[in-house]
């Protein structure tokens, strides 16, 4: 009697099927997490723009805006406040004072190419009159549940 060792076929293809379910369901998941974690940089760098802003108000009682120049961001107005954005190429950012209410700003991060395939923005508005003071949105592939909550 020959004794045959290995695997049949029908072993083999179902091992490549447990691992392509598998697969399946582990890329969406590790996406998922990456552009979380590429949300929380963008969410710290905001935060830091945030309180040079306050302090800003604080030192001459006036909010600066620092726009996009041609879809960039001017790195050298941030530096200047005090921020170093220079590492970062996931989000470029935007800050404006608020012309309508004068007593507020905005800080705008909107996604490169480099974040992913669907293009995004979030924002975050800053009112000390308003209740509550501090609100943040979101489009695109940036899910609302990725951003800080609303006090």
């Amino acid at each position: 009697m020959l004794d045959y060792k290995g695997f049949t076929m029908v072993e083999l293809m179902v091992v490549i099927i447990i691992v392509g379910i598998l697969a399946a369901i582990a890329v969406p998941l590790y996406t998922g997490y990456v552009e979380r974690a590429r949300v929380t940089e963008g969410t710290s760098i905001m935060g830091a723009i945030i309180t040079s802003q306050k302090v800003e108000m604080q030192r001459t009682t006036d909010y600066y805006s620092i726009p996009l120049a041609g879809g960039v961001t001017d790195i050298t107005a941030f530096r200047n406040k005090g921020i170093d954005i220079s590492d970062t190429r996931f989000f470029v950012y935007e800050t404006a004072a608020d012309i309508a209410a004068p007593w507020g700003f905005s800080v705008t991060a909107t996604t490169t190419a480099d974040f992913g395939s669907v293009p995004g923005t979030m924002t975050c508005t800053y009112d000390p009159t308003a209740t509550p003071a501090t609100t943040w949105t979101s489009t695109g592939s940036i899910l609302p549940d990725m951003l800080p909550t609303n006090p």
